[in-house]
């Protein structure tokens, strides 16, 4: 019984509890109201919060206070339903490919994107995609025009082609028509026909990465990250000039690397137009695609 437990161990019990609460209360109010200034606390995975929330509450926990514990859980129940995307992701286990995209597929409507961030250009990662057959592969940190040449070839044979734009590009199955290209951007935009006869237009992104400091107790720390949010936005915003010149008619892919989690808000003015592929269908650790 808790009755034989020290009052001293009972108190940081309680303050374990109670740490949980507040815990969840902060971080969802975060993610709800994503102020600028605590953008490190967004950055942070969902599910890391989850697990810290946990433990806490895990050890908080005492006999003769059950009901106290299981409301705690479902509180965290409640923020993993509204705010932890994995918990919908790594349980899905519709077979892929459907029969619905096979035959897509076969009608020239079924294409196949794949994204790879290429860690600082290196073109022999880009060489894995190929087992997935892709129709078009979105890049960031882009290997050289020259070896986008081979890659392109590669993939797609003579009907293979490629826009480079600096540190991302576009390769693709069938004819390419640069619409944007600025080696100093961070998109590059194209109208593609692809073999089927198919037109897209495509943009591969890649935001400004996050801030790489962990001295969270300066204050540079978080004027960083504030920072870094706030160009996001900037960032996007540019997208979406051009995302509002396709037609509403026009087929339209937005993806690429984000450096921003999920429900990040700097993403809003894409999905006024667009939907998350992964958020509707997505399985395991993914990326974000935006149709």
């Amino acid at each position: 019984m808790d009755d034989r437990v020290p009052p001293k161990t009972q108190r940081w019990r309680d303050f374990a509890i109670a740490g949980s609460v507040l815990l969840c209360f902060v971080i969802s109010s975060c993610q709800l109201i994503q102020p600028d200034w605590l953008t490190p606390l967004i950055l942070v995975p969902t599910w890391c919060w989850l697990i810290v929330g946990l433990m806490l509450a895990v050890c908080g926990y005492r006999r003769n206070h059950r009901l106290r514990f299981i409301a705690v859980l479902a509180l965290w129940g409640l923020f993993i339903a509204l705010f932890v995307e994995e918990a919908y992701s790594l349980v899905r286990r519709r077979s892929w490919p459907t029969a619905e995209w096979q035959a897509a597929r076969e009608h020239g409507r079924g294409i196949r994107v794949v994204s790879l961030n290429c860690e600082m250009g290196q073109s022999r990662s880009v060489e894995e995609v190929a087992r997935w057959n892709p129709d078009i592969v979105l890049l960031q940190e882009s290997p050289s025009s020259e070896q986008l040449e081979h890659l392109s070839r590669a993939l797609f044979g003579a009907d293979g082609a490629f826009l480079h734009g600096g540190d991302v590009s576009i390769l693709a199955n069938g004819p390419i028509q640069s619409k944007f290209s600025n080696r100093a951007s961070h998109f590059v935009h194209a109208e593609l026909e692809l073999s089927s006869g198919l037109m897209v237009d495509v943009m591969s992104v890649r935001l400004a990465p996050p801030v790489s400091r962990l001295d969270f107790w300066m204050p540079d720390f978080w004027v960083d990250h504030r920072d870094g949010r706030i160009k996001h936005r900037d960032q996007i915003l540019d997208i979406v000039q051009h995302v509002r010149a396709v037609p509403a008619s026009s087929h339209l892919i937005v993806g690429g690397d984000f450096n921003s989690p999920p429900y990040d808000d700097s993403l809003a003015p894409l999905q006024r137009r667009l939907f998350d592929t992964f958020r509707k269908a997505g399985r395991g650790w993914g990326v974000k695609a935006l149709l």
